[in-house]
């Protein structure tokens, strides 16, 4: 499948290019760096668009924000429980030392950008160092919103940009919820746009909740990007299709790209011909992604319907920690479907591949054979592997991989992440002498966390991360053992937090180790395995997963990505 046909993608991009981002007026001086403007068109405000855009006397439109070029350190600021129906451009560029800041002030639901006349809620153009956080887009409207948030990078002037965050957005009901793209053509080289950070943004109903980039084949256009604490789903098009929908995060024209800590659910939720899947991969170099969920691409008359899509012309790609689950067909399609395009060295390995409807990797076609390594995967089916249309996997190594899988489900931390002890067998657990012993944690609901009673302090146990709290404080969660059987064990730990001396990992079963200690180094955003292959269990037993600061001890940038995940055997 692609994302979109040959036909349809030249039509997005030319929209893209000529009409989609607000031909721009020349801008007026911005004010001096670090200036701070306010909007809010409430009653009462006081507001007035001729003003200086102060708390006192804020702007009401996005008029005078739209007419103004920013600079370093200045700050958009709109009023939380306001609401617009109109688009913003934003020009202007920062430094790595003062960004600019699209985000909210005060009190209350977040701001919120309704379909108005624009055809995008954001627009920004060649922008370098530029946050926008804390604020809802809502594209429902007559004519749906096409982009909720575009970064366009043009011409020769959209070269060598860099610094690009987007944090704690709501996205929904457009065509693409966040889309950076463009038509700039950096060399091999260069880039379009280097340092692009999203977190904990939500994406729904959309046709496609996050896009990178097109499939002209530079890989290098988008560079070094983390996308963490996604949560993207029922991308069906609600009310009304556009375009179509074809899959929730599209990455494309990448270079090193992570995704961690993220949930991808109810994909492809209307029907697209050329298929339809949850995380889609076209001419990327450099990717990891690992310790997300990624489950029930839906049931559209598609093509495809799989959890991730290796499209072609994607090199070192890996998927490593995830849970890929209920997905109408495959949980990963490997295509060779496209003369000269193979996808090169993929990993697949420490994941949970299971309960998906048909076998859990799928080989395609066989215009262009990939090759890579398939392992230690813990997974569920008739079979590990299928193959479609002449599809092999004679370019793939096989090993360690363990299944099937019985009992209808496997336990994987963060899907049964829960506010209670004890729910799907977990405990959430701390020890302040090396884990000779060991207490409960008390959740914390305001920043929904395991902690020591009474208080916000370290340890911590979040649904995706974990932090330990100094030479002596581990922190663990324990399972317990609902029958007799034997279990495999799957996982990947990672730093979230880089920096500092690392941390060590361990598995014990009521107290033996059953995996030695595992060190994490500070900067090791790809991992450790944590997989235990074959291990005997009696009802009640309890498996201890187990993080610590490391044989240091230091304890800051401790901040670690693990999701173990256990399967019967038997």
């Amino acid at each position: 499948m692609r994302i979109r046909s040959k036909r349809t993608a030249p039509a997005l991009l030319t929209a893209l290019l000529a009409g989609l981002l607000p031909s721009l007026s020349v801008a007026t001086p911005a004010h001096a760096a670090g200036t701070s403007y306010y909007l809010d068109n409430r009653a009462g405000s006081n507001c007035a668009d001729s003003g200086a855009g102060t708390q006192q006397q804020p702007w009401c439109t996005f008029a005078p924000v739209n007419a103004r070029t920013f600079s370093a350190g200045d700050r958009i600021l709109l009023a939380r429980g306001a609401q617009w129906r109109e688009g913003m451009t934003l020009t202007g560029s920062g430094t790595a030392a003062q960004r600019i800041e699209l985000s909210a002030y005060g009190s209350g639901p977040g701001p919120l950008i309704l379909k108005g006349a624009a055809n995008n809620g954001i627009s920004l153009l060649n922008a370098s160092h530029w946050a926008v956080k804390g604020l809802e887009i809502d594209g429902h409207g007559s004519q749906k919103m096409i982009y909720g948030i575009v970064a366009a990078y043009k011409g020769a002037e959209g070269i060598g940009h860099e610094d690009l965050t987007f944090a704690d957005l709501h996205v929904h009901h457009t065509h693409m919820g966040i889309y950076v793209a463009g038509n700039a053509s950096p060399t091999a080289d260069q880039w379009a746009v280097k340092g692009v950070r999203m977190d904990s943004v939500k994406g729904e109903h959309n046709e496609v909740s996050i896009a990178f980039g097109d499939d002209r084949g530079l890989d290098q256009f988008v560079q070094d990007a983390v996308l963490t604490r996604l949560e993207l789903s029922n991308d069906d098009g609600d009310p009304a299709v556009y375009k179509g929908c074809p899959n929730s995060l599209t990455l494309q024209s990448m270079t090193r790209v992570t995704v961690m800590n993220s949930l991808i659910s109810h994909a492809g939720g209307c029907t697209v011909p050329t298929g339809t899947t949850g995380i889609y991969l076209g001419h990327v170099t450099g990717a990891d992604i690992t310790n997300n969920i990624i489950a029930f691409t839906q049931q559209s008359g598609s093509p495809d319907q799989s959890g991730v899509n290796y499209e072609g012309w994607v090199n070192d790609a890996a998927l490593r920690g995830n849970l890929i689950t209920g997905n109408t067909r495959w949980g990963v399609a490997l295509q060779a479907i496209h003369t000269g395009g193979p996808n090169r060295d993929t990993t697949v390995e420490s994941n949970a591949i299971v309960f998906n409807g048909q076998p859990p990797v799928a080989a395609l076609g066989s215009a262009a054979p990939g090759d890579g390594v398939i392992r230690d995967n813990l997974w569920e089916g008739t079979g590990l592997t299928t193959e479609v249309s002449g599809g092999d996997f004679d370019g793939f190594a096989f090993a360690g991989n363990a299944g099937p899988v019985t009992g209808g489900r496997v336990w994987y931390a963060a899907r049964d992440f829960a506010t209670g002890q004890g729910i799907y067998g977990w405990h959430y657990q701390y020890s302040s002498d090396a884990g000779a012993t060991w207490a409960d944690l008390a959740y914390n609901q305001a920043d929904e966390s395991w902690r020591p009673a009474g208080g916000t302090s370290l340890p911590l146990v979040e649904k995706w991360d974990w932090h330990p709290a100094g030479p002596s404080g581990y922190v663990a969660r324990a399972w317990t053992a609902p029958r007799d059987g034997t279990v495999a064990i799957r996982g990947q730990a990672a730093k979230t937090d880089l920096g500092g001396d690392g941390v060590r990992v361990r598995i014990t079963r009521n107290g033996g180790e059953v995996l030695s200690p595992r060190t994490v180094t500070g900067s090791d955003r790809v991992g450790v395995a944590t997989d235990v292959d074959s291990l005997a269990v009696k009802a009640g037993d309890t498996l201890r997963f187990i993080l610590d600061s490391g044989s240091a001890g230091a304890n800051s940038y401790d901040t670690t990505s693990w999701t173990p995940v256990i399967g019967y055997l038997d």
